[in-house]
């Protein structure tokens, strides 16, 4: 229910949360819908653990290093890409450039400056989610106190693909989030940019820090 509620607030659409830049127009509602998800599945997750024992974040912290992060990743990146494909349906065609044009809206919308810059994030979004979901699953499907060649191979897949997002989520910053950008203004694409990026240092970071503790 809150995923629906905060899709239905973010989207420029309704005008509920934002306008049609997909700038917060309602701070509060904005915020406290995301905040209402959060608080949503964080109770869903002490119920699992209180009622049935579940440890959902103790799992994941316990069942691989860094699993957690890359979760972390692959919604910041779904995020992203849904935002994208929004901000894209609703500004960029003929059809919604016309009607841009006759509400008198801001021509940077349906730019085609605009409009490469939401495909760009859509290709960003996907590479991401993907490239998450693939080492997730790689993580939770391999043994590696079993197999140390495959540790091997996982840890460095993990420092090459986090590198690679490093690279392609700061294009995506500069690209994305400049001025008449679709993530300039503050909302969902502006923050999973960032988050992306973010998460992505987090990652090689971690790896780096791995490494050398190896060594020592």
């Amino acid at each position: 229910m809150w995923t629906a509620l905060v899709a239905i607030v973010s989207d420029t659409r309704h005008g509920l949360a934002t306008d049609s830049s997909g700038s917060i127009s309602n701070g509060n509602l904005y915020y406290f819908s995301w905040a209402g998800l959060v608080t949503g599945v964080a109770l869903f997750i002490s119920y699992l653990k209180t009622i049935h024992g579940i440890d959902l974040a103790g799992e994941l912290r316990d069942r691989a290093l860094r699993l957690e992060n890359w979760i972390y990743l692959g919604m910041f990146g779904l995020i992203q890409m849904g935002s994208s494909a929004r901000l894209f349906d609703n500004h960029c065609g003929v059809h919604n450039n016309n009607n841009n044009a006759l509400l008198g809206e801001n021509t940077e919308l349906g730019s085609v400056s605009f409009c490469r810059k939401c495909q760009l994030g859509v290709a960003l979004g996907v590479i991401t989610t993907i490239a998450s979901l693939i080492v997730v699953a790689l993580k939770i499907g391999m043994t590696t106190s079993d197999n140390r060649l495959s540790s091997s191979s996982l840890f460095t897949s993990e420092l090459l693909t986090s590198g690679m997002m490093i690279g392609s989520e700061a294009v995506g910053v500069a690209f994305i989030t400049s001025q008449g950008g679709p993530g300039a203004p503050l909302n969902n694409l502006y923050y999973s940019t960032w988050g992306t990026l973010f998460t992505s240092l987090v990652l090689v970071a971690s790896c780096v820090d791995d490494y050398s503790s190896a060594k020592d």
